[in-house]
């Protein structure tokens, strides 16, 4: 036990509106409240951040040299930060992170995130950049990279898993008050870049609705998905569109539903920590290790409408639609090891350990 808190830098993809990723954060600091560490987030908005989090933050390029100077330690994660499929700025920040703070003598830790997509390229920069920090990998797809890439992981789980109860969250939207039960609606998250999943929630929800059944359309990022929300809203006008500001609106949005097919990961996470059945859309390896983690059905993105694609992943997700499951011990078993997780980036990593469970 130190004589007073480790002050510990969190770097992630924070104060940019995705509900994602902000939900991954507030897991995180709730897990960490009892144990002996002063959090400080890198924020793409620091006055957000601590407006909703309650927690310090710098600015994530200003701040960040001092921060790291005055951190005891750097945490980076969660998310998928370390990718290059989209483009070589998200690595080359995070993978910046890391060397600055190698540069001032500061320990390092790989949080919660997934490994990849990553080019030959990617993959060999990643391999030198991470070779001797400590990786706590939150999917199977990634772990396997990483052995392929020839670095030692230990399996965590998504932190937005540690999330207080459903429970005491009120459901909201048009028609549905707060504090209200939920109605039961098939919840569609959609995702902007990716057209084919756009065409495949639009068919699943023209089907649903056309069987009598209620609809809801919930953007988690709305700066990135509302083109692509109101598109999907156009095509299916008897839905309800619902556009959370917060990680609380989102999940009571999502709490009560009938069952989610997500467009985003997190759509299927948030709901996973609502009870609620969950089913999704592989854009990424992390959607597919998600969904086998907690035994949710994922679905190609398919890769036409005239190969037969499109209607295959239309059918398996009115199959789920229709007889919606979630395995709630699946789920458990999930949140158990990112309570272990953390226990580990406490105990093992930061060698503070904690006062009480996460």
């Amino acid at each position: 036990m130190r004589g007073r808190d480790l002050r510990l830098l969190i770097s992630g993809y924070y104060g940019a509106g995705n509900l994602g990723d902000e939900a991954l954060l507030a897991g995180l600091l709730a897990a960490l409240r009892d144990a002996p560490v002063t959090p400080v987030v890198a924020s793409l908005d620091p006055r957000a951040t601590t407006r909703d989090h309650g927690v310090a933050a710098v600015d994530r390029w200003r701040g960040l040299p001092g921060a790291i100077l005055r951190a005891d330690a750097v945490l980076s994660g969660g998310g998928g930060l370390l990718q290059d499929v989209t483009s070589s700025r998200s690595l080359d920040y995070y993978l910046g992170v890391l060397r600055l703070a190698r540069l001032l003598r500061k320990p390092a830790v790989v949080f919660a995130q997934s490994l990849g997509p990553l080019s030959d390229v990617g993959e060999d920069r990643v391999r030198r950049a991470l070779r001797g920090v400590p990786l706590g990998l939150r999917d199977q797809p990634s772990l396997e990279l990483a052995a392929r890439l020839g670095l030692t992981a230990h399996a965590v789980a998504d932190t937005a898993l540690l999330l207080p109860p459903c429970d005491a969250l009120g459901a909201t939207g048009t028609g549905v008050g707060e504090g209200e039960t939920a109605d039961g609606a098939l919840v569609l998250v959609p995702r902007a870049g990716y057209p084919a999943v756009g065409n495949v929630l639009c068919d699943l929800g023209r089907a649903h609705l056309d069987a009598g059944g209620r609809l809801r359309i919930v953007l988690l990022h709305a700066a990135a998905d509302d083109h692509e929300g109101h598109r999907l809203h156009a095509r299916l006008p008897e839905a309800e569109l619902v556009v959370p500001a917060t990680v609380s609106a989102a999940r009571s949005a999502l709490k009560g539903a009938r069952a989610i097919v997500s467009g985003r990961l997190h759509g299927m996470v948030l709901g996973a920590t609502c009870g609620v059945p969950v089913a999704g859309l592989a854009y990424d390896p992390k959607v597919a290790g998600f969904g086998a983690e907690v035994g949710a059905p994922v679905v190609p993105i398919p890769t036409g409408s005239e190969d037969g694609s499109r209607a295959a992943a239309v059918a398996a997700l009115t199959r789920f639609a229709v007889e919606p499951r979630l395995d709630a011990a699946a789920v458990e078993r999930t949140t158990e090891r990112a309570r272990s997780g953390v226990r580990w980036l406490l105990d093992e990593v930061l060698h503070v350990g904690s006062s009480s469970d996460p």
